[in-house]
């Protein structure tokens, strides 16, 4: 029988040898355990067995395929190319299912979504491990590939500057959680719901129900206000009123408003008191506080209460004040006569 037929045989033998005892053997122990994660580990182990078995009968024939030196040598990077391919792919998979099986044990949703931005990462990093060890086996000098790597980080790294910056500006949201899909915020002059957390930009959706894409670090260097953790809104306002208005209407005003304000659904009324003097109205201070965070429903509340406080003004004959300028002349100030 020819040696060929003879490795040919002892490849596929080990081959199928070993797949039987990783089907038959292996897999009642690892069924026996409480994690699933062994079981998916020889599962993916197992798929790999026929390429590998593939790669040692071709490794075993090699010898008796009387090939020269140059097509030799071609066969020989092949297998390793193949063989980093199996161990590469056997990684990436493992790896990601062990990422994704810690953030869903933890039952945080944020940390499931760190996991999945984490994958491309760790998929890029075992890539690159495999490309060096192939890089190696094939006789090629780490020196020579930390030089080119040296030389061509500088271009890498001004390229990657962007996507890099939004990557650790997503990673930063998601681990600091200044705030979450749902929340309603305030940046700059951006009133708006979260929609979606990406990993180079966020979608927001505001009052008007327009879509607003920003970048996460825009972001993450911007002044937030989340009003999703607020209890309770404190509303602190200015009302005018004429200076002709009585003394008697000036202490009626702050129990006027007190009533009014208590009798509208969803408020709680903290004080009213007349502040100031000023140049063309006499002014008093507002504070109630509104118990919801449901935007619209505040809004509500606070114009029932302005409404209602109008309707109170006019029916008591109290004017609501607007900037005016009396101008003395100089004649009709000495009979005290305003022009």
């Amino acid at each position: 029988m020819p040696k060929v037929v003879i490795d040919l045989l002892i490849g596929i033998g080990i081959t199928l040898a070993t797949l039987l005892i990783f089907k038959k053997v292996l897999t009642r122990i690892t069924k026996r355990t409480k994690t699933d994660f062994d079981d998916f580990v020889l599962k993916t182990l197992s798929q790999s067995i026929i390429p590998l078995g593939i790669i040692l009968t071709l490794y075993l024939i090699k010898e008796d395929l009387s090939l020269n030196k140059d097509i030799q040598n071609v066969y020989e990077i092949a297998l390793r190319v193949m063989l980093t391919l199996v161990f590469v792919r056997f990684s990436i998979r493992v790896s990601s299912r062990f990422v994704h099986g810690l953030a869903r044990r933890t039952g945080d949703e944020e940390l499931m979504h760190l996991a999945e931005a984490l994958t491309p990462l760790i998929q890029a990093a075992i890539w690159a491990v495999g490309f060096l060890a192939l890089l190696q086996s094939m006789g090629v000098s780490m020196g020579v590939i930390w030089g080119l790597l040296s030389a061509g980080g500088i271009g890498i790294g001004l390229a990657l500057k962007e996507p890099a910056q939004e990557l650790f500006a997503y990673l930063m949201i998601l681990l600091d959680k200044p705030f979450t899909v749902g929340q309603f915020i305030n940046i700059g002059s951006v009133w708006a719901s979260i929609e979606h957390i990406g990993v180079r930009s966020t979608r927001l959706r505001n009052l008007r129900g327009e879509i607003i894409v920003m970048n996460n670090s825009a972001l993450t260097s911007g002044t937030i206000y989340n009003f999703a953790d607020m209890s309770q809104r404190r509303m602190i306002y200015k009302i005018g009123v004429a200076y002709k208005t009585s003394v008697d209407l000036m202490q009626e005003i702050p129990t006027l408003i007190e009533n009014i304000v208590n009798a509208v659904e969803h408020t709680n009324f903290n004080r009213c008191h007349f502040t100031e003097f000023a140049d063309s109205s006499l002014n008093f201070e507002l504070v109630y506080y509104i118990d919801t965070r449901d935007y619209t429903i505040a809004l509500n509340a606070q114009q029932e209460i302005n409404l209602n406080i109008l309707k109170a003004f006019a029916q008591r004959g109290v004017e609501i004040a607007f900037p005016t300028q009396t101008i003395y002349l100089e004649g009709d100030a000495v009979v005290g006569k305003p022009s």
